[in-house]
């Protein structure tokens, strides 16, 4: 074909175009875009690592998660922590190693009987005072009651609980053994109601004044040693007011017990001074031995 039609519109279309440029002008263009292109692509490739800098996400290739607290204490995590929960924590029983104890199975050992044994505690610590000791010879009276009428009198002492209720449970459950107030009323008196001794003593059981007023100011009670029945209730509550003296320094109110008995007999007719209840030592030791004598061989039996 012949080239004269773009010899003659070559200068309108592409202008200065002649032989020394490299390329024909479209070409250039497209090259041109290209560049432009690539070197936005470089601008913003520039900004996405200052931002990145800028926001501490990256660090010379380290990822996130490895990057290094301020302090260069630990690495910091790269997720936030787990969001709080209401739910109480589930609390940890300790548990011991040692074995259970075990559990104790009841008895099949029947139960034994209190016995009666005083506690150690002394309640009774104010004491009348001794009689006095003199040998003078009583003086007999004419008004004398029989002998079974005195026995009377005695049976009734013998069966009387002289302590109350309101007092110590011990306390409660002594009576005076009724061989012993036989005993007691032979050796003092024979059991005559109409005697009295140059010492003060008068009746049965030869109370003195100032026992009486003792018995009676201990026990609430107004006995009246003047009368024969009331004069056998007052010795014998002095006796009484002697075994509860007594017991807890021994150890029992067993009236059985020699140690106890010998020192309510001895402190009867001496006071309770001077009296050796442990090592059975007493100031009056002939009196002792004959009203236990007289505890088994009374003549009681013949009244």
């Amino acid at each position: 074909m012949s080239m004269s039609h773009y010899d003659d519109d070559s200068t309108a279309e592409f202008g200065a175009y002649n032989a020394y440029d490299q390329e024909p002008p479209r070409r250039r263009r497209k090259g041109g875009v290209i560049l432009l292109s690539a070197a936005v692509a470089v601008v913003l490739l520039g900004c996405g690592i200052i931002a990145a800098l800028a926001r501490g996400s990256f660090d010379g290739g380290k990822p996130a998660a490895q990057e290094q607290a301020g302090d260069g204490s630990r690495p910091i995590s790269a997720y936030s922590a787990p969001p709080a929960t209401s739910e109480a924590p589930v609390a940890v029983v300790a548990t011991s190693s040692a074995p259970p104890t075990p559990t104790k199975s009841p008895s099949k050992t029947p139960t034994k009987a209190p016995t009666k044994k005083p506690s150690p505690k002394v309640t009774e610590t104010v004491t009348p005072p001794a009689p006095p000791h003199n040998t003078c010879t009583p003086v007999r009276g004419t008004n004398q009651l029989p002998k079974e009428t005195v026995k009377g009198y005695l049976d009734a002492a013998a069966a009387k609980h002289f302590w109350g209720s309101k007092t110590d449970p011990d306390y409660e459950q002594i009576q005076v053994p009724t061989r012993l107030l036989y005993a007691v009323a032979e050796q003092e008196s024979g059991w005559q109601t109409d005697i009295k001794a140059c010492d003060g003593g008068l009746g049965v059981m030869q109370v003195m004044p100032d026992t009486m007023k003792f018995v009676n100011q201990r026990f609430a009670t107004s006995w009246d040693y003047t009368v024969p029945q009331q004069n056998v209730m007052c010795g014998a509550n002095y006796l009484a007011w002697l075994i509860a003296y007594f017991g807890p320094k021994v150890g029992t109110y067993d009236m059985t017990d020699p140690k106890l008995l010998g020192a309510v007999i001895s402190a009867y007719n001496w006071g309770t001074g001077g009296v050796d209840y442990a090592n059975g030592v007493y100031p009056n030791p002939q009196y002792v031995q004959n009203v236990k004598a007289l505890m088994t061989a009374s003549r009681a039996g013949n009244y």
